[in-house]
């Protein structure tokens, strides 16, 4: 049986070590490479219809007489609480669809903004499909031009949403989406001739938008 020499072992083991510590020191760098764990970035694309009044007036706005319906852009950051629940803020711009006219060859312009706070539960964070529902609490802000007057109603709403993602690859997520918000408007202002005049409402009722689309997202699997 033949034995390695002292100087063979010797070599042995130096490289031995140094792959030791090769390895060893590459664990920390894979650890903290990528995308932060902690972190979501979703970016939602959709179309909300309206339903309700703007108001509780005897002679109110219907608000799908305002509005068709809404193509929104929703981004939104999060910071992840464990591995199934996320908190974050989120902001919705919006491409206004008008209904109300301002002549017979011509709607109205309009626009439309939201903003709040969400929070969202993932029941399988890992994948490959991930479900989720969450509740977002936000404020609207929904205006119109009629014949130079510009009309302004904003107040609070709450929205119940859920989809799923399914991941694509690595961080990367894409899924569909459904949600339901409901608000009351308790602020009007109007502006006119360079001149502003605002009220809170006394006739408040309820209105919704009814809301589907898809979402691309960016998180690592827990």
């Amino acid at each position: 049986m033949q034995t390695l020499s002292r100087p063979t072992a010797r070599t042995l083991a130096l490289l031995s070590l140094l792959v030791s510590s090769i390895a060893f020191a590459q664990v920390p760098e894979e650890r903290g490479s990528g995308f932060p764990r902690w972190l979501g970035l979703s970016v939602r694309a959709g179309y909300l219809m309206p339903g309700g009044q703007m108001d509780g007036s005897p002679d109110p706005f219907y608000l799908y007489e305002v509005y068709k319906g809404l193509f929104a852009a929703i981004v939104e950051p999060t910071v992840r609480i464990g591995s199934n629940v996320e908190l974050g803020p989120w902001l919705q711009l919006s491409h206004a669809q008008m209904r109300v006219r301002c002549s017979s060859d011509t709607t109205c312009p309009g626009s439309h903004l939201r903003f709040g706070l969400q929070g969202n539960y993932h029941w399988n964070p890992s994948g490959p499909y991930n479900p989720w529902t969450g509740v977002a609490l936000g404020y609207e802000r929904a205006s119109f031009n009629v014949q130079g007057i510009d009309i302004t109603y904003s107040g609070p709403d709450v929205t119940l949403q859920a989809g799923f993602d399914r991941n694509l690859a690595g961080i990367f997520w894409a899924g569909l989406f459904v949600n339901c918000t409901g608000g009351r408007y308790d602020s009007l202002e109007v502006k006119f001739n360079g001149r502003t005049g605002d009220e809170s409402l006394r006739e408040r009722t309820l209105h919704l938008w009814l809301g589907f689309g898809v979402r691309v997202r960016m998180a690592a699997p827990q």
